[in-house]
């Protein structure tokens, strides 16, 4: 009796590339035991290697995808309520999966389970966090913000419709994290001096944040990993042709629905403020430590665009920038930055991380994904691709918004290779495309669908205007299905006239 419980690319030994890992229920024919043979064929040309291991995981094993969805629930359910902080539910979380893995004497290495928190994200948050909060002293974002309020002529809806703009061209070339970090400080700013609540301008940041890093390959974490992993098929250009139209067509729903939204009770009224009065109360304050700043944020900036050209990682590049400022500054800075670093949304993130990875080790994610798979075998070849591409989307939206959109990446990309090697009428590009637009627009849906959502709310808790999991639904997730709406009717088109 075989049984898949579980899989996607494994930690092997040292050196070895692990392509697919598989866990099979094996059950005795009696009592008594019996003898177990495993027959492996391959068409490969070159030598594969097989390893084989014995777990007794009992019935713990057998149920363990329900097991995985029932902890799911219960930390949203938890996260919902806020009746614990969310640092200590990602904590519990995380936890329990751990536990369940040590039922079915399955329990990982502490170097594994480090393995699986996102260092990449992790320390690209904590450089930025001290490069801004440095760069907040020195009076910069409310200079910005007083200048922002001149330029939008005082009314409020210009203000924003900039604004988002603004967001989303930079989350297309810089990563939306990095994005929020830098413009989240002008927004509280600019909202203080107006004297307005954040909120109606955090969160559609936020939202505009994963639209626009949806357009190129390093905008958004899961593009990053897909075209990583897809390099032979897809390039940075082939990004930017396919998705970026994509972007554009969704920015005119998204701006009608935010205007809806909100409606004149925020976007219909004029500023009224002193504009010389603002000019006078928020000067530049440090013309030292804004100059020592700007420099290094600016070579940090560079290098995050010449990412694609020169492959430097983003996040050694915000902690060399972090070191730098830190050491050419007093030590007074120093202690001041580390003050004010987010450090609980840095362990929810490490929790987060470790609960999710841990759900996909318990094969929930690679059910989800088996599902999909056999559904789309059963279509018609000549409907197969645009099929695929619709349910790839809407799967891959809704489970991202409730599931990090890191690892379902991750484990969906074997999926849609092994579905365009072996399953007449789909090809790799559209599957990836398809990917792409679920993935990143489903990360809008809650809170804690993207790490860009994550770093809002902890700016905004910061700044005094918390942002609960239902606040953030109730836009995020009609935000979501439009964009995800008009992202199947655009690539649907797309390959109906041959463009992928």
């Amino acid at each position: 009796h075989r049984h898949l419980l579980s899989g996607g690319g494994g930690y092997g030994p040292v050196g070895a590339d692990v392509y697919e890992t598989f866990y099979f229920d094996v059950k005795a024919y009696n009592s008594g035991g019996g003898r177990l043979s495993v027959d492996v064929v391959s068409d490969c040309p070159h030598p594969v290697g097989l390893s084989l291991e014995v777990h007794s995981i009992g019935i713990i094993g057998r149920n363990q995808h329900w097991i995985a969805l029932a902890l799911l629930v219960c930390v949203f359910a938890l996260i919902i309520l806020e009746v614990i902080h969310r640092t200590l539910i990602a904590f519990m979380g995380a936890a329990a999966v751990l536990f369940i893995l040590a039922l079915e004497h399955r329990l990982p290495s502490v170097f594994t389970i480090l393995g699986w928190m996102d260092h990449g994200t992790l320390a690209l948050l904590w450089g930025m966090m001290i490069i801004v909060s440095l760069l907040s002293r020195s009076g910069v974002f409310e200079f910005l913000s007083v200048r922002l309020i001149e330029a939008s002529g005082m009314d409020m809806w210009r203000l924003t419709w900039m604004l988002m703009l603004f967001d989303c061209v930079m989350s297309a070339f810089l990563d939306n994290v990095s994005t929020m970090l830098l413009l989240g400080p002008v927004i509280i700013s600019l909202c203080k001096a107006i004297k307005m609540d954040p909120r109606p301008m955090l969160i559609p940041m936020a939202l505009f944040g994963n639209i626009g890093g949806t357009s190129t390959m390093i905008g958004d974490p899961p593009n990053l990993i897909i075209g990583n992993a897809l390099k032979d098929n897809i390039d940075f250009v082939q990004f930017l042709k396919v998705l970026a139209p994509g972007v554009i067509l969704t920015l005119f729903p998204a701006f009608a629905f935010l205007r809806w939204y909100y409606g004149a009770e925020v976007y219909g009224k004029k500023i009224e403020v002193d504009m010389i009065e603002l000019k006078k109360r928020y000067p530049i304050r440090d013309y030292a430590l804004l100059a020592r700043c700007s420099v290094i944020l600016g070579f940090v900036l560079m290098l995050f665009f010449l990412h694609p050209v020169v492959h430097f990682e983003p996040a050694y590049a915000a902690l060399f920038g972090a070191i730098a400022i830190l050491l050419l500054g007093p030590a007074s800075d120093f202690e001041h930055a580390l003050e004010k670093v987010e450090w609980d949304s840095l362990l929810f993130f490490a929790g987060l991380f470790v609960f999710t990875e841990g759900i996909s080790e318990l094969g929930l994610l690679r059910e989800i994904a088996d599902s999909l798979s056999l559904v789309i075998e059963m279509v018609p070849v000549a409907s197969r691709s645009m099929v695929s591409s619709v349910l790839i989307q809407v799967v891959s939206a809704v489970a991202s918004a409730f599931v990090d959109n890191i690892p379902f990446t991750t484990t969906m990309i074997p999926v849609i290779k092994r579905m365009a090697a072996s399953v007449e009428g789909l090809s790799i590009e559209p599957l990836a495309w398809a990917l792409c637009f679920g993935a990143d627009y489903g990360g809008m849906g809650t809170l804690i669908g993207a790490s860009a959502n994550v770093v809002t709310a902890g700016i905004a808790a910061e700044a005094g205007y918390p942002i609960s999991f239902m606040a953030f639904f109730r836009i995020g997730w009609p935000m979501m299905c439009i964009c995800v709406t008009v992202s199947i009717a655009y690539l649907t088109l797309m390959i109906h006239i041959g463009y992928v």
